[in-house]
């Protein structure tokens, strides 16, 4: 069986892009103006979601930072 291939790129249907640290993820949303939000999983690992990923999905999570840039990727108010 082979292992699971762990996309590098945000995934914009699920809304969520897995990280190795806060920092990084931390990063990669405020580099390209994304909203939302660094969780920790139960399991220890750290993903980035968008603001409006379902509250809950992740059970256990700890939400570690919340990001609001100036410019959301997908404001689309103005």
């Amino acid at each position: 069986m082979s292992k699971k291939q762990v996309n590098n790129d945000w995934d914009i249907t699920r809304c969520s892009k897995p990280f190795c640290c806060q920092e990084d993820a931390e990063e990669y949303m405020t580099s390209r103006n994304f909203d939302g939000m660094v969780l920790e999983l139960s399991d220890g690992t750290i993903q980035a979601v968008c603001p409006t990923y379902p509250a809950g999905y992740y059970s256990g999570a700890k939400t570690l930072s919340k990001i609001n840039t100036k410019e959301s990727c997908c404001d689309i108010s103005g």
